[in-house]
């Protein structure tokens, strides 16, 4: 069985862009549109919990993945 987790990348566009925090969303999405889907909104309230000056400062953004992780079946219950 696949399944997918969300990672967020805290990135700056300073100059060279450069990622550098991330972190890996404590949730796991059974398919890619549910999970790409999270990226946005969860991208969104990241955005709008951070200072707004730090962002314009940093030109911060934040990028995010969804990566594929296969589950064995024997081990989900």
């Amino acid at each position: 069985m696949i399944k997918y987790v969300l990672i967020l990348h805290l990135c700056s566009y300073l100059g060279q862009p450069v990622c550098n925090d991330q972190t890996i969303q404590p949730y796991e999405f059974i398919s890619f549109h549910d999970c790409i889907t999270q990226g946005y909104i969860h991208s969104y309230k990241s955005l709008m919990d951070m200072d707004k000056d730090k962002i314009e400062k940093e030109k911060l953004a934040i990028r995010f993945e969804c990566r594929e992780v296969k589950i064995d079946k024997k081990l989900e219950t």
